[in-house]
């Protein structure tokens, strides 16, 4: 058992399992901090390169100093030394090495924010192969600093800290997760595929299949994944050229009759620290207004694919009906457009 009081080391334990959030962990253990701790001051932070400035702060009396934190961080004494020295809590005196605290910007910072910063207890949590990381920070006004007793109970509590910000990570992983793939499904006829960074597919609306298949039908025109190679090239360009975090989108087109393939390629935000390119379809078939006046949907539906070049028997396949009935509204179409054949009805898709 350790030797932090055991009545407010089981209620950090609780608090420390039930937080599924950065907020529910500083409402549920700020306070039990500062006074196993002897703390003027508690921050938590979780520092993530999606972060539009890297770090996510929650602290009730230090935001005001910690919210431009990511604008001198990198002259934060605490910051340095604990980059090198992750998952081991560190007292200021060790820090410093001899460095006088009135020197260092740190120290500036939090006179200009109006607050008494005299020494810090912390421990930065990372994992190996994890892009995002937690920190725990515990400030105090006073003359003393803190002890190494107490060093030694955050010691203690880097594994359970550490579990709570993994908690945290998966949630919010799984939270963004669920929120893409419902705007994907939610949008009517979406024909999406999400790849990650290592152009291995992460998820793909059941309509994109045979989308690509009608498009690109000979397998050689299409890798592993379906997606065509030549697309791959416009894909694999994208994704080396970004640097960007925003969403960024590369478009473009192919066409075939009177058919037009709209495509484009968007940078997505990062979940659980993954690169995520979305490649949206669109198809757009421009049929004459006149011979939907004049046409069946059925019949129209035949008219728009003997226009882009397929015969009765691919239409018949592409629309599961029989030959000798794809022929029927083929013929029937013929009569109602005034045309005698394919080559009249092609040109006469052209003019309108």
């Amino acid at each position: 058992m350790s030797r932090l009081p055991q009545k407010m080391y089981l209620d950090l334990m609780n608090g420390l399992v039930e937080s599924q959030s950065l907020v529910q962990l500083q409402e549920r253990t700020e306070s039990l901090l500062v006074k196993l701790f002897q703390a003027d001051h508690v921050a938590f932070c979780w520092m993530h390169p999606d972060l539009p400035t890297g770090f996510d702060w929650k602290a009730s009396t230090t935001g005001h100093f910690l919210q431009s934190y990511y604008q001198w961080y990198q002259d934060d004494f605490v910051f340095q030394w604990l980059s090198q020295h992750p998952n081991v809590a560190w007292s200021d005196t060790e820090m410093l090495r001899g460095q006088r605290l009135h020197e260092t910007e740190t120290y500036r910072r939090s006179r200009e924010s109006h607050l008494g910063l005299r020494h810090v207890l912390t421990v930065l949590l990372a994992r190996e192969q994890r892009r995002g990381s937690g920190a725990v920070a515990l400030y105090s006004e006073r003359t003393r600093p803190f002890s190494a007793e107490r060093r030694y109970w955050l010691q203690e509590l880097v594994p359970a800290f550490s579990g709570a910000f993994q908690n945290y990570a998966r949630i919010s992983a799984l939270t963004s997760y669920n929120q893409l793939l419902e705007e994907l499904l939610r949008r009517e006829g979406a024909h999406a595929i999400v790849l990650d960074g290592q152009r291995q597919e992460f998820r793909r609306t059941e309509s994109v299949t045979p989308l690509l298949e009608n498009w690109f039908s000979s397998p050689s025109d299409r890798d592993e994944g379906g997606i065509p190679r030549t697309w791959r090239e416009r894909m694999d360009a994208a994704m080396a050229g970004s640097v960007l975090l925003t969403p960024t989108t590369h478009s473009w087109q192919e066409k075939r009759g009177m058919s037009t393939l709209e495509v484009s390629f968007t940078r997505l935000p990062r979940i659980d620290g993954r690169d995520l390119w979305e490649l949206r379809l669109k198809e757009i078939k421009a049929i004459p207004e006149t011979w939907r006046q004049k046409l069946s949907p059925r019949q129209l539906e035949v008219a728009a694919l003997v226009v882009e070049g397929l015969t009765d028997k691919l239409i018949a396949a592409r629309l599961g009906i029989a030959e000798d009935t794809a022929k029927e509204y083929v013929q029937s179409a013929y009569r109602k457009l005034k045309v005698s054949g394919r080559p009249e009805l092609i040109a006469l898709a052209l003019r309108s």
